[in-house]
């Protein structure tokens, strides 16, 4: 408050009427001799001079922007969804053309054919053994005679069924076919999967333990015989392999594992270049004895030179024929025989249609039983098709060499033998697959 007579409190609420304007002169004169002399009065007319943003305009532009981002919000917010929604949907469109269209390259099923070879000419059909796959796709290429095969599978469906069947013309003579990096057909004939694995198996120098027993074990050699221990004798010629079996043999099963001790040893001294010798180690009752099979020995037995089998795969095919070890599944094991429950998925690769299988089982070559088996609902196994049927322990018997031998019924009631037998894995819970081909003019017969 000043020296002037007006107190500030008066003068104060003079100041809107003195803004306005509603005041005299002399009231006027007396408000501003006031402010001339009181600052702290002065300072408030100038405030209340200032003129104020409108709060109706600040809150209706704070109001916009508030929407404006509300907005933007929930579109960036419609944007990820749609975005995270595409995504998915795209990965789904990826996965469902990889499944049924585009597939898997270089398929890693077991795949069954047939080929047909004349000169460059090659006609190959192909179907995946299982039920679930449908080759989309080959690809050849060749160099030198040898024509590698690629084939695509994709998930079955209304776009790819079954079996798929391709020609191609090579630009020589061909001499071998390998489809996704097994063998199939060579030298002049069909080669088995079981061939295949066996024969990629071959190798020079028997002094590689470790190449030895890739071939032992592609022939489950040890599922047959026993465990074994190995000695090599590589300082002179003869050039020996000794297996030492660490299972005692009772002496009544003494016969069935020296029979399949030559069978091995004819087909080890075929795919190792200079094996000269297998010689086994074993014990029967307590007796200690040795058996020794000569590459001359497998050369009578096989009737030509026995080192052609690394040569040809077809040349080996034709031992593993004769030996019968092409239609072995797996080892016998005695101790597991009174259990074993065995699987056979019988893959039809005809161009006939099967309504029944019969069957015979020998045990020890005496026939123990027969009987047969058709779909649930009677209807007939197509081409491309499996037909299963499950053996139960007290099906098979308690022999040692347990073989079954099959015969196809077809819908309009012919029946037909299949010429190969098939020796029974001792395994419990065994499971196998066979691929039957053939035709009516040529017979039927099994491939592994």
């Amino acid at each position: 408050m000043n020296n002037n007579k007006i107190p500030c409190d008066t003068v104060r609420d003079l100041f809107p009427s003195y803004i306005d304007k509603l005041t005299s002169d002399t009231t006027n004169q007396l408000i501003e001799e006031h402010i001339a002399g009181c600052a702290t009065c002065s300072d408030i007319l100038n405030t209340m001079r200032t003129p104020e943003v409108e709060p109706s305009a600040f809150e209706e532009k704070q109001t916009k922007e508030i929407d404006f981002l509300k907005k933007n919000k929930k579109r960036n917010l419609k944007i990820i969804i749609g975005s995270i929604a595409g995504a998915f949907a795209l990965a789904f469109v990826i996965l469902l053309l990889k499944a049924f269209v585009i597939g898997e390259a270089n398929y890693s099923g077991m795949i069954a054919t047939r080929v047909e070879v004349s000169d460059s000419d090659i006609t190959l059909t192909a179907v995946p053994i299982d039920s679930i796959h449908a080759i989309s796709g080959l690809t050849f290429e060749e160099d030198n005679g040898v024509v590698t095969v690629r084939a695509r599978a994709v998930v079955s469906s209304f776009l790819h069924r079954g079996d798929l069947r391709e020609h191609f013309t090579a630009n020589e003579k061909v001499r071998r076919i390998v489809l996704n990096g097994q063998i199939i057909w060579d030298d002049g004939a069909p080669v088995s999967f079981f061939t295949s694995q066996v024969f990629q198996t071959r190798h020079d120098f028997m002094g590689s333990m470790p190449d030895n027993m890739r071939t032992a074990e592609a022939l489950s050699m040890s599922r047959y015989l026993g465990t074994f221990t190995n000695e090599l004798q590589t300082s002179e010629k003869p050039y020996v392999w000794k297996i030492i079996f660490e299972k005692k043999v009772p002496e009544n099963e003494k016969a069935v594992p020296e029979d399949d001790m030559e069978r091995f040893a004819y087909v080890l001294l075929g795919l190792i270049g200079n094996l000269d010798e297998v010689e086994y180690s074993y014990t029967v009752d307590g007796e200690s004895f040795t058996k020794t099979v000569t590459a001359e020995e497998a050369t009578a037995f096989f009737g030509r030179n026995i080192k052609d089998c690394g040569k040809s795969a077809r040349i080996l095919g034709d031992l593993l024929s004769k030996t019968g070890l092409d239609t072995y599944a797996m080892g016998y094991e005695p101790e597991l025989l009174e259990s074993r429950n065995v699987t056979l998925n019988l893959v039809n690769f005809t161009e006939i249609e099967i309504q029944a299988i019969s069957y015979s089982i020998y045990s020890d070559g005496n026939l123990i039983s027969s009987g047969g088996a058709s779909n649930a609902d009677n209807s007939p196994v197509k081409r491309g098709e499996t037909f299963n049927i499950f053996f139960e322990h007290g099906d098979l018997g308690s022999g040692k060499n347990v073989t079954i031998e099959f015969g196809i019924e077809m819908p309009d009631g012919k029946n037909f033998t299949v010429t190969d037998g098939f020796r029974v894995p001792s395994e419990d819970g065994a499971e196998t697959t066979l691929i039957l081909c053939g035709s009516v003019k040529d017979g039927f017969y099994f491939e592994q």
